[in-house]
């Protein structure tokens, strides 16, 4: 006794109509597959092209004196952005090292500079502040970024870098730009929107 399936592949046909949505079905799930994975080849760019500062390096040029005025330093450069403080046990000699961190903190800012600066002299996160006190080798990667694409930015990175795992207790991405004060922060052109959705 044999069995006999005869499948009839006309456009009429029942099968042609199973194959031509499994075939939809999985150029979908292709597409969604590589522009998930796109997103995350311009984060990695975006983290390599940035070198991280360290704490110090980052305070100490804060504000930079010019004679009798001020105008250098990190609090002369407003733009909006994202940070992602990373924390070492050991301090990062070479560029490899960089990748050894051992605790992170991601977040967003409209005025990422002052943010960052909040965090290292105890105004921001109480973790990152004790941590500094504590003699841990802490840097800071800065990510100019659109104020539109903040949320994103933020929750892409916070995953890439595992940071609920360790300071970030969301996944991020939660900041309403539109209820917050509309004020615009003026953004140095040197910084301008190098993230975009």
């Amino acid at each position: 006794m044999s069995l006999t399936i005869h499948l009839n592949f006309t456009p009429g046909g029942g099968a042609f109509y199973a194959v031509l949505y499994l075939l939809l079905v999985l150029g979908f799930a292709v597409l969604v597959w590589y522009l998930s994975g796109r997103k995350k080849r311009r984060i990695r760019k975006i983290l390599q092209d940035e070198t991280p500062l360290s704490a110090e390096e980052f305070e100490e040029n804060w504000m930079i004196r010019t004679g009798r005025e001020a105008g250098e330093g990190y609090k002369y450069h407003v733009f909006p952005g994202c940070y992602v403080i990373l924390f070492y046990d050991v301090k990062p000699e070479v560029e490899d090292d960089f990748d050894r961190y051992h605790d992170v903190y991601v977040g967003q800012s409209l005025n990422v500079t002052e943010r960052v600066h909040h965090h290292f002299t105890g105004y921001g996160r109480g973790d990152v502040y004790a941590d500094l006190k504590a003699g841990r080798f802490v840097y800071v990667k800065l990510i100019p970024c659109d104020r539109e694409g903040l949320n994103d930015l933020e929750k892409a990175l916070i995953e890439e870098y595992d940071a609920t795992g360790s300071y970030n207790a969301t996944v991020g991405g939660g900041t309403d730009w539109e209820a917050k004060d509309d004020r615009e922060a003026p953004q140095s052109a040197k910084h301008r929107g190098r993230w975009r959705t």
